[in-house]
């Protein structure tokens, strides 16, 4: 079976401000909780009103173009500014 190679495209390709920002990401990395990655049932973002129309305006130009989606929230690096953690919106490109 041949391999089909992939390039990862961002949603930086788009023309829309694609810096997406939430206010928390459950669970929070400092909980002191122990249970395991592999071990979660479920994973939270917590975003305001001016996020969700964002993350929303971001999903709707990425899903003109693109079959699959994938969203990533980085819970380990909290922006100091604002307190307010990073969403990425990328896909898998066939090529």
């Amino acid at each position: 079976m041949a391999s089909v190679s992939k390039k990862c495209v961002s949603a930086s390709s788009l023309r829309i401000d694609t810096n997406v920002r939430c206010q928390r990401i459950y669970p929070v990395e400092d909980s002191g909780a122990t249970t395991k990655v592999a071990e979660l049932k479920t994973v939270g973002i917590k975003l305001s009103k001016e996020q969700a129309i964002h993350l929303a305006r971001v999903l709707l130009a990425a899903s003109q173009d693109w079959e699959e989606i994938d969203i990533t929230a980085w819970r380990v690096y909290k922006r100091r500014s604002d307190n307010t953690y990073n969403v990425t919106v990328t896909s898998a490109i066939k090529s």
